[in-house]
């Protein structure tokens, strides 16, 4: 998952961004998304950002959560390599940042969703995999986006 919308104001540092109004509802809609479609992780890895890690505390889940310095503005081998060393849960939550998080989606499928916001992965995208990471490889279960919970 990509954090919600965030405000950005000159100047501004860029780690300590808060999520916007409207970020904030977009959270709060896709943790309800989360728990009726059963994607409830047992666990997060947040990146310590505090638009990131506003947007967990939006979802209003239960689960245990790392705040993570390296998951600030990462690659998608650092990212990757957050999830190998949490492979033992039933479902991890990731929430992180673009370009990496967004590049990193692209590497876990080979037949990306036929959602044409995947390719630009907006603020709140958020994609659920079945993957294995014994075998590298996932199945696409959904991709959304914020938009697509309406308003």
């Amino acid at each position: 998952m990509r954090h919600a919308l965030a405000d950005w104001f000159p100047g501004q540092d860029d780690h300590a961004r808060n999520l916007s109004t409207e970020g904030q509802d977009q959270a709060r809609r896709l943790g309800s998304w989360l728990k009726t479609s059963g994607h409830i992780p047992d666990h997060a890895l947040v990146s310590d950002a505090k638009r990131t890690y506003q947007s967990f505390a939006a979802l209003e889940l239960t689960c245990a959560v790392d705040l993570m310095a390296q998951l600030y503005l990462a690659e998608p081998a650092t990212l990757r390599a957050a999830i190998n060393a949490q492979c033992h849960h039933a479902c991890l939550l990731l929430l992180a940042h673009n370009p990496g998080i967004a590049e990193l989606a692209s590497t876990l499928i080979q037949i990306p969703p036929a959602h044409a916001a995947f390719y630009t992965y907006p603020p709140g995208a958020t994609l659920v995999l079945d993957w294995k990471p014994e075998g590298g490889s996932a199945q696409l279960i959904n991709f959304i986006t914020p938009a697509d919970l309406g308003p």
